[in-house]
């Protein structure tokens, strides 16, 4: 009687630490880095080149977000008469569609079509989900690199325009990672998806900088890209 009973006992918890170690191994693989987003991310990366402004060269990094535009800084691209976008050995002439001088947001079009683009997410990171990991692509020494970063937590970035004129504020997230001049516009990446603009690193720490939130931050850029850029924004000016 006593065998006749333990035998199904037997055979339950077989099957609950085959369903156990299932789950277990679902869940490591899910929590490990996706090489294929990483590919992807990193052939969607390209240098911003702008000339024109006060005959200086700006410079920052910008992603293609779809096959046909790229998201960047709006401070890099102010003024100019001749925008360039370079990936690794290729080079194409770009033009503004979007300028938030506000937000420091702006979206360069090219006439090709790109085959790797990182999508923005569909709504901003939940706080309660934070601090997070994630990634950015950055230009060093002209080569490009993914750094790991985390999104420490959200925040308001109270500063100015970028002509430095009038107070703003800005949705964002503190960032930790190594961040360097000119990586301006550079994209911050969480599970695949688009979460953040590189804006500025810290003066105080080194491992500490801000970025803002496209999502959020975007609807300037979304209205210009159905309805044209309008008239009170002047991307002539420096």
């Amino acid at each position: 009687m006593a065998s006749t009973f333990r035998l199904p006992v037997l055979k339950f918890l077989a099957a609950c630490i085959a369903i156990i170690c299932g789950l277990a191994a679902a869940l490591l693989v899910a929590g490990q880095p996706d090489d294929s987003d990483t590919t992807l991310t990193v052939d969607a990366t390209v240098i911003v080149t702008a000339t024109g402004c006060r005959n200086n060269l700006g410079r920052g990094v910008g992603t293609f977000i779809n096959p046909q535009h790229v998201l960047t800084s709006a401070h890099t691209i102010a003024g100019a008469t001749e925008i360039t976008i370079t990936h690794r050995s290729w080079h194409e002439p770009g033009s503004i569609v979007a300028f938030d001088p506000t937000n420091d947001l702006a979206i360069v079009k090219v006439q090709a079509s790109h085959d790797s683009q990182v999508p923005l997410a569909k709504q901003s990171i939940e706080p309660s989900t934070l601090p997070i990991k994630g990634s950015v692509v950055v230009i060093r020494e002209n080569e490009i690199v993914r750094q790991p970063v985390v999104v420490r937590r959200a925040v308001s970035i109270n500063t100015e325009d970028i002509y430095v004129e009038h107070p703003v504020t800005r949705p964002g997230y503190e960032l930790q990672g190594d961040i360097q001049r000119g990586d301006s516009g550079a994209l911050v990446t969480v599970a695949g998806e688009g979460v953040g603009v590189v804006w500025s690193k810290s003066r105080t720490s080194p491992t500490r900088a801000w970025v803002i939130d496209p999502i959020a931050g975007g609807d300037v850029m979304t209205t210009q890209l159905t309805q044209g850029l309008g008239r009170d924004i002047d991307i002539t000016r420096c």
